[in-house]
């Protein structure tokens, strides 16, 4: 899934869009198919209405994401987080989440919490979901999981910009062993298949 940076040195982090060109090139060369699956920008329009609809506002980032793609339609995955939700999906999962946790509230949850308000899912499978914090505090932005049983983390990526910026440099760099990434690259089939 997602797995956080190796290394303590932040990386100089390009805008979300120039990551996206750079994953859609790698797709468009070597797996033509993926590339097909991811949907075409949601419209602010519908990123505004997602806002309103949850009553939060995105994430710079993930706006920025959504504005490239708004989703993707695989059901393995392009990115190794799951498929990437739409504008659609993130408000319906994170209303499904939103019911559960308040009809599930634990005493204990600021130990172990399951979900919390201002976590705004992104990507996900089978109940699996990947987030980013809309919260201030020192978790905004982060990225975390959230399985479907089982208590959340924090992943140790601290914006889906910085997170976008090495799974490009992981698929650019995937064939090189002497090139090191946070994101273990992807093994790319010939017939365009990806396994993360």
């Amino acid at each position: 899934m997602i797995e956080p940076p190796r290394t303590g040195v932040p990386p100089v982090v390009p805008p979300v869009a120039t990551s996206w060109r750079r994953i859609d090139a790698r797709l468009a060369r070597h797996a033509p198919a993926r590339l097909a699956d991811l949907r075409p920008p949601a419209t602010t329009g519908a990123i505004d209405a997602l806002e309103s609809r949850m009553n939060l506002r995105l994430p710079d980032d993930l706006r920025a994401s959504l504005l490239c793609h708004d989703g993707d339609s695989s059901y393995l995955t392009v990115l190794p987080c799951g498929p990437l939700y739409s504008t659609e999906q993130i408000a319906e999962v994170r209303q499904m989440r939103m019911e559960v946790w308040e009809d599930g509230k634990d005493p204990d949850e600021e130990k172990t919490p399951w979900w919390r308000e201002h976590w705004i899912p992104f990507a996900g499978r089978d109940g699996d979901d990947s987030f980013v914090d809309a919260d201030r505090g020192m978790w905004r932005d982060h990225l975390g999981a959230a399985p479907h049983a089982g208590t959340a983390c924090f992943m140790g990526w601290p914006s889906l910009g910085t997170w976008l910026h090495e799974v490009a440099e992981a698929m650019e760099h995937h064939d090189r062993p002497d090139r090191v990434t946070a994101v273990a690259g992807p093994v790319i089939g010939k017939d365009g298949w990806i396994d993360w």
